[in-house]
């Protein structure tokens, strides 16, 4: 047995070298290079002789191994989670920012269109009627599909408001060229 040490600081703050590590965790120094890399042994980055931190090294060490002995992986749970916190911040951002609404928000708003659509094309043969008696059957159908036009222009507006928000009310909207000119 060797000779033991005493530690008199931080013990968080310990390192060793790699091959006095992999000789207590009865590794080989490859070994130890591979759990480098896969971020489970923590250099020390104040040393340049490639010691590591013992105290973070030997914490992760076991619980990797024991995550791997329960059958479940601690780092790609870890992983996992990181990931699912950054998503939830970037749709978090989006919200903030107005690029991202929840959905009963846009099917309240588009059922306010629709709704208001529907009653549009269902009054027009009561708003067009006086104006259509007498006329030819091609003049008729001029004035209605203008009619028409114009109630598509006017959702298609109300879209771009809900869409675009206070923007389109001052001009900033965008024009919607699936729509046809009256």
């Amino acid at each position: 047995m060797g000779k033991t040490n005493e530690v008199s600081d931080e013990i968080k703050l310990m390192s060793v070298t790699q091959k006095s590590l992999a000789r207590a965790l009865e590794l080989t120094p490859a070994r130890i290079n591979q759990l480098i890399d896969e971020e489970i042994i923590v250099r020390d980055e104040t040393s340049r002789a490639g010691r590591v931190m013992l105290f973070d090294s030997l914490r992760n060490f076991f619980l990797s191994k024991k995550a791997t002995d329960d059958g479940v992986n601690f780092w790609k749970e870890r992983s996992l989670h990181e990931r699912a916190k950054r998503e939830l911040a970037e749709l978090k951002l989006q919200e903030r920012q107005g690029e991202l609404y929840e959905a009963e928000t846009v099917e309240r708003v588009l059922a306010e269109l629709l709704t208001d659509f529907r009653n549009k094309l269902l009054g027009i043969g009561h708003k067009l009627s006086p104006q259509l008696e007498n006329l030819p059957a091609a003049k008729i159908c001029d004035i209605i599909d203008g009619e028409i036009i114009a109630n598509m222009k006017e959702l298609a507006e109300g879209v771009n408001k809900a869409k675009y928000g206070e923007a389109q009310e001052e001009g900033g909207g965008r024009e919607n060229s699936d729509v046809p000119d009256a």
